[in-house]
């Protein structure tokens, strides 16, 4: 098989990720590199840039809320099936 013509030649630098917004509208966040560093930008124009030492506190803290929303949904539903053995 041929070689594709059409790819991209540089690496990714911008992701655009739906969200909800504080009124619970849809949206859509952006997450950007340049220079080694990571910039957020919401929905509404508000924007945080995470430097070389930032970008692993906030990969930890992600990580752990990952996993704590994780339990919570298993434990809601255990409940939920707790309710329906009744």
């Amino acid at each position: 098989m041929s070689e594709p013509l059409i790819r991209s030649t540089e690496p990714r630098r911008e992701w655009l990720v739906r969200c909800t917004d504080a009124w619970c509208d849809l949206a859509v966040c952006s997450v950007e590199v340049n220079r080694g560093e990571i910039g957020i930008f919401g929905p509404r124009g508000d924007v945080f840039m995470l430097n070389r030492a930032e970008i692993a506190d906030f990969r930890t803290a992600l990580d752990a809320a990952i996993g704590q929303a994780e339990s919570d949904l298993q434990a809601e539903r255990a409940g939920r099936a707790a309710d329906y053995r009744i």
